[in-house]
Parts: C-alpha cells; sequence; structure tokens
C-alpha cells in the first residue's frame, strides 16, 4: 500500500471517531450552565410557531463547540418560545420536500461544501434550494464558521455576508457598539463590551457595510486591532441584511464553549434569529447609508 493511501486510511478511521454533533451527548455542568444564560422571553412575539433548522456538518475544521452550540440554540427557541428547533447534519434536509417545513436556517460552525453527498448535480440543487429558501421570505442565521462554509460560492457569501479570511486574535478583545439603540443591540445596554473568542477577519470583498447593517465590531481604538491585515480596516463582528424577500443574522462568536451560555450573546443571538425569521423589526439598511 503506498503511502498517500496510508494517509487516506488514516483520515478515514479519524473521521469514523468523530461522534456526530447530533447525537454528542452535553455535559449536566453545561446544560446547567445554558439553562442560568437563557432570558425569560423573547424581545418579539412570533407571528406563528416558528421551526427552525440548525445545521452543523463540517467539511472541513470541526469545532468542539458543535454539540454545546446545538443544545444552546435548541433551549433558547424552547425556553423563550421563540421557535422549535430541529438539529442534523444530514444534507437531506436541504431537499425541497423536507426545507419547506422550516421558517428559517441557523448555519452552526459549518465548514466548506457541507451540502455534499450524493454526487455533483444533488449538491448543485441543494445549493439552489438554499437560495430559494432565503430568497422567497425565510431566514438564515450564522454562528462563527458560518462564513468559513462555501467560501467561493458567490450567493452563499451574499446570503450569510462574509467569508472567512483569517483570525487574527483569539484573546479577550473590546467590541464596539455600532448602533447602540438597534432592537438586537438593546442587550448591551448602550455600551460595547470585552469578550474572549476567536475572532474573525473577513475577505475584502465581503462583509461590507455598504451591502449590510453592522452592528458590533471590534473596537478601532484597540491597540490589539493592528494585527488584522484587512486594509480598509473594518473587523465587523455581527451583522444583518435582506436577501431577496428573505433575511439574515451573522455572528462571529462561537468558537468557544462558554459563548453558548453567555447571557448577554445568547440574547444577541435570539434578536438576531428572531430578525432572520420575520418576528423582530429592525433596521437592515446598510450602514454606509447613514448620515
Amino acid at each position: 500500500m503506498t503511502f498517500a493511501r496510508y494517509q487516506w486510511l488514516f483520515v478515514v478511521c479519524l473521521v469514523a471517531l468523530i461522534p456526530c454533533a447530533a447525537n454528542a451527548k452535553v455535559k449536566e455542568a453545561d446544560i446547567a450552565k445554558i439553562k442560568a444564560a437563557l432570558p425569560k422571553e423573547a424581545p418579539a412575539k412570533p407571528k406563528k410557531a416558528r421551526k427552525v433548522l440548525i445545521y452543523s456538518r463540517t467539511a472541513g475544521f470541526r469545532h468542539g463547540s458543535i454539540a454545546i452550540g446545538a443544545k444552546s440554540l435548541t433551549m433558547l427557541g424552547e425556553a423563550t418560545g421563540a421557535y422549535t428547533a430541529t438539529h442534523t447534519e444530514d444534507p437531506a434536509f436541504f431537499d425541497a420536500d423536507k426545507l419547506k417545513e422550516f421558517d428559517g436556517i441557523i448555519m452552526l460552525n459549518t465548514t466548506g461544501p457541507c451540502l455534499r453527498g450524493g454526487g455533483k448535480e444533488l449538491e448543485e440543487t441543494r445549493k439552489k434550494n438554499l437560495v430559494d429558501f432565503v430568497k422567497s421570505g425565510k431566514g438564515l442565521a450564522g454562528t462563527h464558521s458560518a462564513t468559513d462554509t462555501y467560501r467561493k460560492w458567490k450567493e452563499y457569501n451574499d446570503m450569510m455576508g462574509g467569508a472567512f479570511a483569517g483570525h487574527p486574535w483569539h484573546m479577550p478583545v473590546p467590541i464596539k457598539n455600532l448602533v447602540p439603540k438597534h432592537p438586537l443591540n438593546k442587550v448591551f445596554g448602550g455600551k460595547g463590551f470585552t469578550v474572549t473568542d476567536e475572532i474573525y477577519q473577513f475577505r475584502s470583498d465581503t462583509a461590507l457595510a455598504s451591502d449590510r447593517r453592522i452592528l458590533l465590531s471590534l473596537d478601532p481604538e484597540w491597540d490589539g486591532i493592528k494585527r488584522g491585515r484587512r486594509k480598509d480596516g473594518n473587523f465587523p463582528i455581527s451583522w444583518i441584511a435582506k436577501y431577496g424577500e428573505g433575511r439574515s443574522f451573522y455572528c462571529s462568536l462561537g468558537h468557544r464553549n462558554e459563548i453558548y451560555y453567555n447571557p448577554v450573546v445568547l440574547q444577541h443571538y435570539l434578536a438576531g434569529i428572531q430578525y432572520a425569521l420575520g418576528d423582530l423589526d429592525a433596521d437592515a439598511s446598510p450602514t454606509q447609508g447613514d448620515k
């Protein structure tokens, strides 16, 4: 057997040892932390019962926070009545007959071409189904590496808003609250905050203030921002946008387990998900258009 075949066999065996996040067990101690962090109510009353698909399949780097993230976001909907969630890593849920059952999709730390399976033609059909789903008026939300997913698929980049281009920071970072009065930022009490997580920068043709409402960013006055390699100095953390008749929300926080039991971050996520579902009215006009 050649060395290359040994390498491939090693990779196959290693992948087989990784438990599917949909079945991974979350420690009771972590569930208790999530429960303590959950808000008591949603920022908006759902216009109808909402069903959300949490999708966490990876075709690249796999984050250890996926299992706790899926549990947290499921509990977030249940505790507040904002939505009920189905968590899966099965790309067949992006077949048209299954996808139509949902009001929104959360891409939870997905990576790479995560809709593959069954051949290129089927993958392309599922990609089109996702675009049509959002354009038709439904919602798309993403956490952390949702922007490290299909980085060369322009329609996906446009929907999610950014394409990953490195993470120069994994440390306590100061976050600037760009729109203190915005409904999605209400939880921050008009102030910025400091958080420890792996912080992304994005490809220079994405995550632009000219085509989406940027909500949070690295504090431009922070000396550590010099680590960033984006020439325009634009290092956003969170944003919303419209796509066709639908809506999208993204926040790059979510590499570390504790993000998913941070009460302030969870309230920001909940507001973003409710915006994407169409239940929370919020200004999504591009930031660059502000006077």
